[in-house]
């Protein structure tokens, strides 16, 4: 018999984007009856405790200068400046919540007060207490912050203190939909199948970005919750933009920061520094695209002189020791990887990686999705929410975006479903749909397939991961790979699964593959160079500044694409002509 839980809020995904919602939303009225339900353990899962544990703080600077930075060199026009504009004015405010919520875990000077570092400040040398000093550049309107990567536990111990109830170890495969609007979710334990199904007067979705199990730290990215809200009929925007790649070596898939200014070609000759030039606050799309032109020219394989790198004392007086921030977990934690990782490494070949950070669903600036109920925080609809522009995000071109979007995004959604639900009605769900979406999640048990999940992961990284399909794109390579796509999304019936574990690896897969094909379409679709958005083939702006929506037609993976206008009318930064 399957579990019954009923809520006011059901929040989706237990990282920080899903805790900012639960405590903000709680905090608001805590009468309110908020769930958390995490598919593996609130607290411990996501993205947010296993990075760098760094995050965007605005500092001293003015949110307009941000916006008119960011706009001009990041996003080149695509933002939503209005909604970067409301990131922007919580930046200072979100770093202070979290340092509550984590109990003190950011780091902070002998006063208190928080202590902070730009991004691409060079070390100057020692203070009288050992302490680096570094010449920090003034051109860029904000600064970081670092936090110590045992935060998140905190962060639900705070949680769980304000009332709020957690589900652990139970994955949510689809949403509920009654007279219209979203009313709960179908859910099923990762260890023995059971089900859990929640009824709620709304949702919010913070189950993070597709990610596609490529790059082994940011495999939590898998999807589910994009497909989800897909299946329920919600609109998309910006799929064409989640294509982060960063730079690794073959020999242990870790990234590298600060590779394009020492990227050589096997001629000797820096490639990459040609492109760090003017304003350059993170690894671009153009010295990722040289990778492919110099191996595609035969001046191949490509090398990293990392001595060459002015990023490096930075990097290692940030990382894995205490010269600088003092963080005992974090620089643990990177130690051991930075030893595991480069401690045997011999070769000094770099490959472009493929991330991901596809996160597509449609926000408006309140985190509503288009479904009446369905709320959004964090990397899922970071893309969708279009602030960051044409980029990738997170970390769309500023380090630290990651952990200020998630809390950022969730405060606001947290809010939102707050004063939603205030006067939203109970609606019950048709047990018939339940029956349906527990036989889509149950019909790899007993299709008879052969095939196991990790046996198909690689004919998606086969399509994926290539620089010439997802960054530097053309349209007859588009094409070839969204006809793979296409065709691995008929050989699903193949897939075999024999337990929970498989089963929520084949639900995986299908969100893979979806989150594929709205990446290829829409990338089709936009005949421009733009921002990370490369096509070979139009190598130039478009005369018209468009977002492009994919909405889902309720057939299958089907969906239309559709070209929206920004109302560039309203906001203060213009392109030039």
């Amino acid at each position: 018999m399957a579990e019954r839980i009923n809520t006011d809020i059901l929040v989706i995904g237990g990282s920080l984007a899903g805790m900012a919602a639960a405590i903000t939303a709680k905090e608001a009225d805590p009468e309110t009856e908020v769930t958390v339900v995490e598919k593996y353990t609130a607290g411990y899962a996501g993205k947010a405790n296993k990075g760098a544990g760094i995050m965007t703080m605005l500092g001293d600077a003015k949110p307009e200068d941000y916006v008119a930075y960011h706009t001009k060199y990041i996003g080149d026009y695509l933002n939503d400046q209005e909604a970067q504009l409301q990131y922007a004015e919580n930046l200072n405010r979100g770093v202070e919540l979290l340092d509550k919520w984590s109990g003190g875990k950011i780091d902070k000077k002998e006063d208190g007060s928080f202590k902070t570092l730009k991004w691409l400040a060079q070390v100057q040398g020692k203070d009288e207490n050992g302490q680096f000093i570094f010449d920090e550049p003034d051109h860029f309107p904000w600064t970081l912050v670092a936090i110590d990567l045992d935060f998140m536990v905190n962060v639900r111990k705070y949680a769980q203190k304000a009332g709020i109830r957690f589900v652990d170890r139970t994955g949510v495969v689809d949403l509920l939909l009654a007279e219209g609007k979203i009313s709960g979710a179908v859910a099923y334990n990762i260890d023995d199948g059971s089900q859990t199904v929640f009824q709620a007067k709304a949702v919010v979705l913070a189950t993070g970005s597709q990610n596609y199990r490529i790059m082994p730290m940011w495999s939590p990215g898998r999807g589910e919750g994009l497909a989800a809200a897909f299946r329920a009929g919600a609109k998309f925007r910006n799929c064409e933009f989640g294509s982060f790649y960063n730079w690794i070596s073959l020999q242990n898939f870790e990234s590298s920061m600060g590779v394009e200014f020492a990227l050589y070609n096997d001629k000797g000759e820096n490639v990459g520094l040609a492109h760090t030039q003017g304003e350059h606050p993170d690894v671009d799309q153009n010295s990722l695209a040289e990778w492919y032109k110099q191996t595609v020219a035969g001046n191949g394989p490509m090398h990293y002189r990392q001595q060459e790198n002015p990023l490096m004392p930075y990097l290692m007086t940030t990382l894995a020791c205490d010269d600088y921030f003092h963080r005992p977990f974090a620089d643990t934690f990177w130690g051991s990887l930075f030893f595991n990782a480069y401690s045997q490494q011999t070769s000094d070949e770099i490959v472009p990686g493929l991330i991901g950070e596809f996160s597509g669903l449609m926000v408006d600036k309140d985190m509503k999705t288009t479904l009446d109920g369905l709320f959004a925080a964090g990397d899922i609809c970071y893309g969708g929410s279009a602030a960051a522009g044409a980029v990738p995000p997170p970390p769309g071109r500023v380090r630290g975006s990651g952990l200020a979007f998630a809390q950022n995004s969730g405060c606001i959604a947290g809010r939102s479903v707050s004063d939603y639900v205030k006067n939203a009605p109970v609606c019950t769900f048709d047990e018939g749909d339940v029956a349906k979406i527990d036989e889509r999640f149950m019909k790899p048990i007993k299709q008879g397939g052969s095939v196991k999940v990790m046996d198909f992961l690689p004919k998606i990284h086969r399509v994926m991961q290539p620089l010439e399909n997802s960054l530097y794109r053309k349209e007859e390579r588009l094409l070839a790979a969204l006809t793979e796509i296409e065709k691995l999304q008929a050989e699903l019936e193949t897939l075999k699964a024999e337990s929970a574990h498989d089963l929520f690896g084949c639900n995986e897969i299908q969100s893979m593959l979806l989150c594929a094909k709205l990446f290829f379409t829409t990338s089709l679709h936009r005949k421009e160079s733009r921002g990370w958005f490369l096509r070979e083939d139009y190598p130039d702006h478009s005369k018209e500044l468009t977002w492009y929506t994919a909405t889902p037609t309720g057939e299958g993976t089907d969906f239309v694409v559709a070209p929206m206008k920004l109302p560039i009318d309203r906001y203060p930064n213009k392109e030039a002509e």
